[in-house]
């Protein structure tokens, strides 16, 4: 008898000890103010379940007995509107406008949920829809203060937008390129200002990054467009405008300068729609533009340097040239120019890509080399320039190495503007720095010839004094510059009267070309010279 009887007590225990739909929604409501949103959704979903499994047990029988847990529509709706707002908060606002519209059908006269759904649906962007919701809602509460100004600030947004898509469905006529309508600059900016505003309030707004990478390619933020696109590929909304995003993608990319991945872009619109006329002209445009660049590499690597200046010259011309590959082709000109020693046109044109790139560390240490081989005390001055914009570049990358790098350069280049302020025995024998041996040779000959002062017999004094320090001046150039280690120890800044001394600089040893000459007299070093070339030239 004792052990039925507890029996008993153990069953009646059990079922008091199921918590009820109020306790859940405690729980919750704990759990929300500890800022855990999952566990809030946990506990306000078991509210829901167990008040609506009472509803169904009691079929509204007890509705007047004051001790039944029986919950009302009103109450059901709140613990709808409240897992609203923990879905809210993890930004899952799909499933709190689905949250709000069950709490709006239970209990249609209560303001909470549709203010609640009106801002989810402004995170996703649905405008008119949460307009739809407020509208709904100012029928029951007309005088709602909370109603009345969202519904201003959504017009504003919509406002906004619509602003910024006149702005982009604007063309500028000026531009040759791209292949498709862009606005100008000023529309492209103001469009991005009321775009930006726009998503701060539409956080959750994916396809709206399509007008986004449309303004950033306006302004030629070519990068940020490019990511733009990455977010609403992977955000899978784009669907509808899946062609127009890759034709965005692949103007980015041909302007970054990565033109094969653009053309691999194009191919993907055209498998899927042989007919798209701007993909088309696209592609077409970019293929002509890469032959000719490939044909300008080509001579470029087969060392035909004249032929490749000419070729990388006429892809410059090339509509689609423009952005960061024409910022390549310039430099790859210059480098052809730097092999034929065309410092002046290498200047040139590493200063025009660095115009349209001035983080372009290859093409800013490119015209550095030509400076210095152009020798004036303005050129030097302006590499120790460039090798410093490079040293700052590197610093804010945190590159040590190409630190350590620059600051080798740096000393080299100060080296040579003290030596540009002296005597420049390059620049008395008409020679590049960078001069050969054997030009050294030939310079040297013809003129030292053109200056001996037996050609200048019958001149005048002054003429014959003219002719008398020139040859002086040629003779000494050619002592230092045909000794290697006299040329060495001038190269590396030693000055001109120390180049005799052994402990002066640390060139290396031994002697090249004629040999040391010791301050030898210039006729008789031209006559040496002349015995030994025994009419070579």
């Amino acid at each position: 008898m004792s052990s039925n009887m507890m029996d008993t007590t153990g069953s009646d225990n059990d079922d008091n000890d199921v918590p009820t739909h109020t306790e859940h929604k405690q729980d919750g409501n704990e759990s929300y103010k500890a800022k855990d949103y999952r566990g809030a959704l946990a506990h306000y979903t078991l509210a829901i379940n167990a008040a609506k499994d009472e509803q169904q047990e009691d079929g509204g029988d007890d509705d007047d007995d004051p001790n039944t847990n029986n919950c009302d529509p009103e109450t059901l709706a709140s613990y709808y509107n409240n897992r609203a707002a923990a879905y809210t908060m993890i930004l899952q606002y799909n499933e709190a406008v689905a949250d709000c519209n069950e709490a709006i059908e239970i209990h249609p006269q209560s303001p909470k949920p549709y203010v609640r759904k009106a801002k989810a649906q402004i995170s996703l962007g649905q405008l008119d829809e949460a307009l739809a919701s407020l509208n709904r809602c100012a029928i029951y509460d007309p005088n709602n203060a909370t109603i009345i100004s969202l519904k201003n600030d959504v017009q504003k947004l919509k406002d906004r937008l619509e602003l910024a898509r006149s702005l982009l469905g604007k063309t500028d006529s000026t531009r040759d390129f791209p292949p498709f309508p862009l606005p100008n600059v000023r529309d492209g900016k103001q469009a991005l200002n009321q775009l930006t505003v726009v998503m701060a309030s539409c956080s959750a707004w994916k396809s709206i990054q399509l007008e986004r990478t449309q303004a950033l390619l306006a302004v030629g933020r070519f990068e940020e467009a490019y990511a733009a696109s990455t977010s609403l590929i992977r955000s899978n909304s784009h669907h509808h405008n899946n062609s127009q995003i890759i034709l965005y993608r692949a103007y980015a990319l041909q302007q970054m300068g990565n033109v094969d991945d653009a053309m691999k872009h194009l191919k993907q619109i055209l498998s899927g729609d042989p007919d798209n006329k701007m993909a088309f002209a696209f592609h077409k445009l970019l293929k002509v533009l890469w032959k000719k660049k490939a044909e300008a590499d080509a001579y470029y690597k087969s060392r035909d340097y004249k032929n490749a200046v000419e070729a990388y010259s006429e892809a410059l011309l090339l509509t689609g040239c423009v952005g960061q590959y024409k910022a390549r082709v310039l430099f790859n000109r210059a480098c052809c120019n730097a092999n034929l020693r065309n410092h002046a046109d290498v200047v040139k044109d590493c200063t025009l890509a660095i115009r349209i790139d001035d983080e372009y560390i290859k093409a800013i240490l490119r015209r550095a080399g030509s400076y210095l081989l152009m020798g004036e005390e303005a050129d030097c001055q302006n590499a120790i320039n460039d090798y410093q914009t490079v040293m700052n570049l590197a610093e804010k990358r945190g590159d040590e190495g190409k630190m350590r790098e620059m600051k080798g350069k740096l000393r080299e280049a100060q080296v040579q503007l003290k030596r540009s302020k002296q005597k420049d025995f390059y620049k008395i024998l008409g020679v590049s720095r960078d001069a050969t041996e054997s030009e050294i040779k030939k310079s040297y000959r013809k003129s030292a010839l053109k200056w001996h002062p037996d050609r200048h017999a019958n001149s005048s004094e002054a003429e014959k004094t003219k002719a008398e320090t020139s040859f002086r001046d040629i003779n000494h150039a050619y002592e230092v510059l045909s000794d290697s280690n006299k040329k060495a120890k001038y190269d590396s800044g030693v000055d001109i009267e120390d180049l005799d001394n052994p402990h002066a600089g640390h060139g290396p040893r031994g002697h090249g070309g004629m040999g040391g000459h010791g301050g030898i007299d210039p006729n008789v070093l031209f006559e040496m010279f002349m015995r030994q070339q025994q009419g070579g030239f």
